[in-house]
């Protein structure tokens, strides 16, 4: 992002009006700076507590009933039967937080950046829990001399 300065000159200002700032001292002194507006947005979300249903083991596909490998059609004909079925105006007050999810894994799955993104944390949490039961031994903290 490169900064790009507007020059006014002063004599727009009625002169009873001082200037609101003064420009800095290497600009000539019949100008006025004004910088760009810089619009900026932050979000945050709040983790719900887990419920019976959803484990550490359930993944986005689980909640849409599909394997990992589903094309972009699947998902979205998944999304659409559960849809149909757990959506709020046609559901019990109870199917609100189902519906949230399967919109929440709906959105992930179908876009390809959001889904590669996700494959990807998923992996490394499975391969580091597989890691973690293998059978054989780790030691930790050991320091072994090999003089």
């Amino acid at each position: 992002y490169q900064s790009t300065f507007q020059w006014l000159p002063l004599h727009l200002f009625p002169p009873s009006t001082p200037p609101l700032h003064s420009p800095p001292p290497n600009l000539p002194p019949l100008t006025a700076c004004f910088r760009p507006f810089r619009v900026s947005a932050a979000y945050a979300s709040v983790e719900r507590p887990r419920t019976s249903v959803s484990t550490s083991a359930t993944t986005l596909y689980n909640v849409l009933s599909l394997q990992t490998g589903a094309t972009c059609q699947e998902i979205k004909h998944a999304y659409r039967r559960l849809a149909r079925v757990s959506h709020p105006d046609v559901a019990s007050s109870g199917a609100h937080d189902d519906f949230i999810k399967i919109h929440s894994a709906y959105g992930t799955l179908f876009d390809p950046e959001k889904r590669a993104d996700y494959d990807r944390v998923v992996f490394v949490r499975r391969r580091s829990t597989s890691y973690s039961t293998a059978a054989t031994p780790v030691y930790c903290n050991r320091r072994w001399e090999t003089d």
